[in-house]
């Protein structure tokens, strides 16, 4: 036992620590840090110097978001805590979160890219460039139809949720992608392929995941009333094309496209990325 005139008051921890002596009594009701001395005339409860340190190894925990109550998992028979047992389930939470937020720095800067690329795209004619490769989650769409507005929305809202599930971070980018050679089309949305923690990701059997290659673009603004006459045009583009020049086409919603004016507009894309 550490000499009296070592032990700290209640007062004096809560004083040095920046906690509340309410605090340190409901550790202490809990088992959570029990003083080294209970006065058994007064009740006056008094810490030891090590335990100052011990009550901000308890305070680091609770800050990472672990609840208290959680801590009784971690109970020993003798009835003191499994502080290894804590300390490694608080990390796990600290990983956890840091996973979560590197999900959303990547769907953030991919929001700000847009953002960039919206100020540097011209608002009429054609922009010639090379498209990077990236990762789509897709579903079969009609290449023939005129385009259903409501089956699109209801289209993205469940690769939105298959995303989730696979726990791939879902970026900005989603429209109708067209293999104008083949005679086929799928509705898309872009992840991020480096979430994938153990290799590919565990899509249910509807989802397509596609991975075009990347390469030569050719890039305009489709601008109209209404977001479905917007890639209805784009589909009777593709068809003008010659599928041997451009065998590929992709029409991507443009985020906050609409115009003070009322349109609305996509970026449509023909290109020759392999599939």
């Amino acid at each position: 036992m550490a000499d009296d005139d070592e032990l700290l008051t209640i007062g004096e921890v809560a004083k040095l620590d920046g906690i509340t002596t309410k605090a340190l009594r409901y550790y202490d009701a809990h088992g959570i840090l029990k003083p080294e001395v209970v006065d058994a005339q007064t009740g006056y409860r008094y810490y030891s110097p090590d335990q100052v340190l011990e009550l901000d190894v308890v305070r680091i925990c609770l800050a990472t978001g672990m609840p208290l109550d959680s801590l009784e998992r971690h109970r020993l028979e003798d009835g003191t805590l499994d502080w290894r047992g804590v300390l490694s389930a608080s990390r796990a939470r600290v990983d956890d979160e840091i996973a979560r937020l590197r999900k959303q720095q990547a769907s953030l800067n991919d929001y700000l890219d847009e953002i960039v690329r919206k100020a540097q795209t011209p608002e009429d004619g054609v922009v010639s460039s090379d498209l990077r490769p990236t990762w789509l989650a897709a579903k079969p769409w009609a290449y023939d139809q005129p385009f259903a507005i409501k089956r699109y929305l209801r289209t993205m809202s469940a690769l939105r949720d298959a995303m989730r599930k696979a726990d791939a971070t879902p970026l900005l980018r989603r429209g109708i992608l067209i293999d104008h050679l083949h005679e086929r089309a799928w509705a898309y949305h872009q992840f991020d392929p480096q979430d994938a923690p153990d290799g590919p990701y565990r899509f249910d059997g509807s989802i397509t995941v596609l991975n075009p290659a990347g390469g030569p673009a050719q890039s305009m603004a489709i601008e109209r009333d209404r977001l479905s006459q917007c890639f209805d045009e784009g589909f009777a583009m593709t068809m003008r094309d010659d599928p041997e020049q451009w065998p590929h086409a992709t029409m991507t919603e443009i985020w906050g496209s609409r115009a003070s004016r009322g349109k609305v507009s996509i970026r449509y894309s023909r290109h020759r990325c392999a599939i």
